[in-house]
């Protein structure tokens, strides 16, 4: 009983000593593994946005081995049996336990946010039955990874608008130069002519200004400013983008929305829907707030600065010609409106 209960304390340390969340789901699952050998275990995103619950796969373990991903629970619709066990454990907000065909059995976990909902489902699939005790314990570790997911978020969000902050933003991009440019190496070894593939994920990066918002500070003053911000954070993540796309709060009044779509003509279907609800919001005694954006697809920038930098460009040619208005970075250069951003290695120098 005492080395085991040294193990969990163990794991749970392990688990509590990374501060990304991909690798502290990575984490969870491993500790699990080690802790409750199983036939595979899955973890997923809970997504409340449409009256019927969407699930994203973020991580899964089979046969010990664990990745993590990012995409739709694909692995579900053709296994009845595990939608239906998440679908009552997230509904009866309880752990479901249920017989599969191949005599083997399913048990769902919900996990709860700070707020009481549930924001993540734990699949399990073993061919044994757990017993009260183990299902207790793989409760207790789901709380520990909840609560401390939800210390890691405080820290990487904007005290004002609940936004991820500046902060992190650099390592969500640089994330994402690793991953598209590991579809590029993919392309390279596979095709004599690489092309990039039209299945993968394609993210787009836009920087969004709020227009004439020192008229706004000036004239109402900063408190009411404030209220402002808050209001088109709020307007922001109201549901104009999927719950696994990013808001950042940038600085002052500038925000970033990071996104995935698979065209350019998407991407900028999803900006311009920002642009129009916060353009038809009716804000207390102002007539209109609108916003200008300027964005860019991050693809085979060398830095998180070249992509920030090539969606300024784009979105300091919004506000130079008429505001509220979304312009793209590729567009404008394809049109000569605008010259390409040259960046310079060596020291900090950046030429525009």
């Amino acid at each position: 009983m005492i080395n085991n209960s040294i193990r969990i304390v163990d794991n749970l340390a392990e688990i509590t000593s990374y501060h990304d969340r991909n690798v502290l789901e990575k984490s969870l699952l491993k500790t699990l593994n080690e802790l409750f050998p199983a036939q595979d275990l899955r973890l997923f995103r809970v997504q409340h946005h449409t009256e019927a619950h969407q699930l994203s796969l973020l991580a899964f373990c089979v046969n010990g081995i664990i990745e993590s991903s990012n995409e739709p629970a694909k692995l579900l619709p053709n296994e009845s049996e595990l939608s239906s066990a998440v679908a009552r454990a997230i509904e009866k907000g309880d752990v479901e336990l249920t017989a599969g065909k191949n005599g083997d059995w399913n048990i769902a976990y919900p996990a709860y946010d700070s707020h009481g909902d549930i924001f993540s489902v734990l699949l399990i699939t073993s061919n044994q039955v757990p017993s009260a005790t183990d299902q207790r314990l793989v409760y207790g570790i789901l709380r520990v990874y909840a609560n401390y997911l939800s210390l890691i978020e405080k820290t990487q969000k904007d005290k004002l608008t609940g936004l991820y902050n500046r902060e992190t933003l650099d390592n969500e991009i640089t994330k994402v130069l690793v991953r598209q440019n590991n579809h590029f190496e993919e392309e390279m070894a596979s095709s004599s002519e690489p092309r990039r593939r039209p299945f993968a994920v394609k993210y787009w990066l836009g920087v969004i200004d709020i227009d004439h918002f020192k008229v706004i500070n000036d004239t109402y003053g900063h408190l009411y400013g404030d209220e402002v911000l808050i209001l088109v954070a709020r307007l922001m993540t109201s549901g104009c983008i999927r719950d696994d796309d990013l808001v950042y709060r940038y600085g002052g009044e500038e925000f970033v929305v990071l996104l995935k779509a698979p065209t350019e003509d998407d991407a900028r279907q999803t900006f311009e829907r920002i642009r129009e609800i916060i353009a038809e919001h009716q804000f207390p005694q102002l007539k209109q707030v609108t916003i200008s954006v300027g964005f860019v697809e991050v693809t085979n920038q060398e830095s998180p600065t070249d992509v920030i930098g090539e969606a300024d460009e784009a979105l300091y040619y919004a506000k130079d010609n008429g505001r509220n208005q979304v312009q793209s970075y590729h567009e404008l250069i394809e049109q000569g409106k605008i010259n390409m951003a040259v960046h310079v290695a060596s020291g900090e120098v950046e030429l525009f």
